[in-house]
């Protein structure tokens, strides 16, 4: 009986404590945020992002115009989360805001960021081999992956314009996607604009490839029918390697 009063009142202590240290947890739960903010700042090398704008503008220079609660992986492996994030595809930067409302430039490189955006969930990647003026730092956006990895640059030119009798410019931009493939006997490789450059790409898989494209009826004029084309890649290279074990 005493045995069974001592278990009978231990119970509602450990619920107590157990109660005590879910509000205790939540507590410092409100700090986190800041202290990862604190924490990235350190390890992305942050330095103060001042904007000289000084026209108006049309359309903005940035993937999404407002920030973005990211996962954000840097290149020694750690991950941050819930840091607001915004690219700037005019410059290739990358700018966060820490929890006291600074912007900052990320500095030090990063592998990849994670980020739901109009419903979607996106991934951005950096690190890849130097092409046409982009290099190890250049931000892609990872739209496959697997023996070969399917990326989109994304950018923007302006034009500056005045109007009659005033000096203020307005500043319009214009975006520019380019598509390319990380391969790996090929480096990375541009992707074909023209249906007939697309021959020679997928090498030794090109009767299989052709195959697939007619029976789809694709002409790869839309994003879609591209990752569509490349999971099929991914998929055939997956095969021969099976294969070759």
């Amino acid at each position: 009986m005493k045995k069974h009063f001592l278990l009978l009142t231990a119970i509602p202590v450990l619920l107590l404590q157990s109660i005590l240290y879910a509000q205790d947890f939540d507590r410092i739960d409100l700090l986190r945020h800041t202290k990862e903010t604190i924490n990235f700042l350190n390890d992305a090398n942050g330095k103060p992002f001042k904007s000289l704008r000084n026209f108006e503008e049309e359309g903005s220079p940035f993937f999404a115009p407002d920030y973005i609660d990211c996962d954000i992986q840097m290149v020694n492996g750690k991950t941050y989360h819930n840091i607001p994030i915004k690219i700037n595809l005019l410059t290739g930067e990358v700018i966060f805001k820490t929890s006291d409302d600074q912007e900052m430039l990320v500095v030090n490189p990063f592998q990849r960021i994670t980020f739901k955006y109009e419903g979607k969930q996106l991934v951005f990647r950096s690190g890849f081999p130097s092409i046409d003026k982009l290099n190890d730092l250049s931000v892609y956006q990872l739209l496959d992956s697997g023996t070969t990895i399917l990326l989109k640059h994304n950018a923007v030119s302006y034009q500056d314009k005045t109007s009659y009798n005033s000096t203020a410019i307005t500043r319009s931009y214009n975006k520019i996607e380019t598509m390319y493939a990380w391969i790996p006997d090929k480096g990375m490789v541009r992707l074909p604009k023209k249906e007939e450059d697309w021959n020679a790409f997928f090498g030794a898989q090109q009767p299989e490839m052709k195959r697939f494209m007619r029976n789809k009826n694709s002409r790869l004029k839309k994003e879609e029918d591209v990752i569509e084309l490349f999971r099929y890649y991914n998929q055939l290279l997956k095969q021969v390697v099976a294969n070759k074990n």
